[in-house]
């Protein structure tokens, strides 16, 4: 069948739609020479398929052909067969050119795997430097918020006629902790690490990052603007029976206070179990001993100028070491909470309340007195104030023991010898005076000074032919 030169055009440019392979070069050639002799110019030939765009090869290279001189054809590669007949056909350069796109994929796969192997290098580095920076910016902040603050000279007044006081010109400082310290140092605040509760609110235990084991008081409250400035009056105060108030935080839903650990807890897990009576633990010396420590504390508290006044003091906040030692804890926190709002007031801690306090709740240091009194009460009989187990009021310890005329049987009999009766007796008698009228109430100094009396006695340093001390000649004698 014989086609028209159009036709066969036609059909150059449906080859050029073909895969590239042999056979479509070769029946690309013929067509070529087919449509080449079919034109009568060969000028006509060159321009006609040189300027069809469709007909711009890209994958031969000229050696023997016309001489395009449009820049925009691509030449073609003309080889002679066929001697005989002249027809040239096609030898493109396929392996060549097979090579140079296998070897460009090879290229390009390099290329990726390398340029990804760079980003994820890069990344890593990136993610590296940037866990290192925010180490490093919080163990900044944590270091600057652990520098003790710098000691603030206080009006207070330091000074204690106590020996166990510290010298005038010795100073306290105290820590502003970070939240974070105080989280670490409780895990969290877990309540596996709460060891009691007070006025205060939840007392953890926690182990701040140099190692120091400490009791962290946490209450959730609004902001006290009084709560810095009186934290740091409290952190001047510093005695060997008082516990040291170690560091603070304070932020908008909460403030926390961090003191001394003391491993024994309060006198109270010691003298009484859960329902108030008595668990016989402590030896009455002991409690002699703690009498006087607790005494100690609260006298010198009432010696500063001017005066702190306790205003809770309670058996729970008298804590002792790992050696017995009395110390007295929740001391120059009148300001920072507010009548009524703290957990943990209950009938229990109603009987150390004294009793003249009218409405306008007017502390003094005539009302620490009373609850020492109580105190004493609680110590010498190891029975509760106020059990959990006596709904009324009128059998609480303090209304019994004031209304019996045998204080021997409010002593507790589980721990007594024979020779330290008569020095109990005179701890009960001492007790009564503080639960008296405020006007005849003893002052804390008077009431360290017959404590220590009483202790020289039991260690054999009061002699025997000195003028006893009986119920009595302290009300009649000392106390004037």
């Amino acid at each position: 069948m014989q086609l028209f030169w159009w036709q066969k055009l036609l059909l150059l440019v449906l080859i050029q739609l073909l895969p590239p392979n042999r056979t479509s070069h070769e029946v690309y050639g013929e067509a070529l020479l087919i449509f080449k002799t079919k034109v009568d110019h060969p000028e006509q030939s060159r321009c006609t398929i040189v300027n069809c765009p469709w007909l711009r090869l890209r994958h031969f290279e000229c050696v023997n052909c016309y001489d395009f001189k449009d820049p925009g054809a691509i030449p073609l590669n003309v080889a002679k067969l066929d001697g005989e007949n002249d027809v040239p056909t096609l030898t493109p350069m396929q392996e060549a050119q097979v090579n140079k796109q296998g070897n460009k994929r090879v290229a390009v796969i390099v290329g990726g795997v390398v340029a990804a192997l760079i980003v994820i290098f890069i990344v890593m580095i990136i993610y590296k430097c940037w866990m290192l920076v925010k180490k490093f910016v919080k163990q900044t902040s944590e270091t600057a918020s652990s520098v003790p603050s710098p000691p603030i000279e206080q009006g207070r007044d330091n000074t204690s006629l106590n020996a166990d006081a510290p010298p005038q010109d010795d100073r306290q400082t105290i820590r502003q902790l970070t939240i974070y310290e105080l989280e670490e140092a409780t895990r969290y605040f877990s309540l596996s690490n709460v060891i009691g509760e007070g006025r205060f609110g939840l007392i953890f235990k926690g182990l701040l990052q140099d190692g120091s084991v400490v009791a962290i008081k946490r209450r959730l409250h609004a902001p006290n603007q009084d709560f810095v400035s009186e934290v740091q009056q409290i952190a001047h105060i510093h005695h060997s029976h008082l516990v040291k108030l170690l560091g603070y935080f304070q932020d908008s839903y909460q403030q926390l206070l961090v003191y001394d650990y003391l491993p024994n807890g309060n006198v109270g897990k010691h003298l009484y179990d859960s329902k108030g009576l008595p668990i016989g633990k402590l030896g009455m010396h002991k409690r002699f001993l703690i009498a006087l420590g607790a005494a100690k504390g609260l006298e010198h508290l009432h010696s500063l100028v001017p005066p702190v006044v306790h205003t809770h003091f309670r058996t729970g906040n008298v804590l002792v070491d790992e050696d017995f030692t009395a110390k007295v804890t929740d001391y120059g926190l009148s300001k920072i909470i507010i009548s009524g709002d703290h957990p943990g007031a209950s009938s229990y801690t109603d009987c150390f309340v004294d009793p003249e306090l009218n409405s306008s709740r007017n502390f003094s240091e005539k009302s620490d007195v009373y609850s020492f009194g109580v105190f004493m009460l609680e110590l010498i009989s190891g029975h509760a104030a106020k059990g959990r187990n006596q709904s009324n009021l009128e059998e609480n310890l303090v209304l019994q023991v004031k209304n019996s005329s045998n204080l021997d049987k409010f002593v507790e009999k589980l721990t007594l010898a024979d020779h330290t009766l008569h020095s109990a007796r005179q701890v009960m008698g001492l007790a009564l005076l503080c639960l008296d009228m405020s006007y005849s109430r003893p002052s804390m100094r008077r009431i360290v000074q017959v404590l220590e009396m009483i202790q020289e006695r039991e260690t054999g340093h009061f002699h025997s032919q000195s003028e006893e001390i009986g119920p009595v000649t302290l009300g009649s004698e000392l106390f004037k």
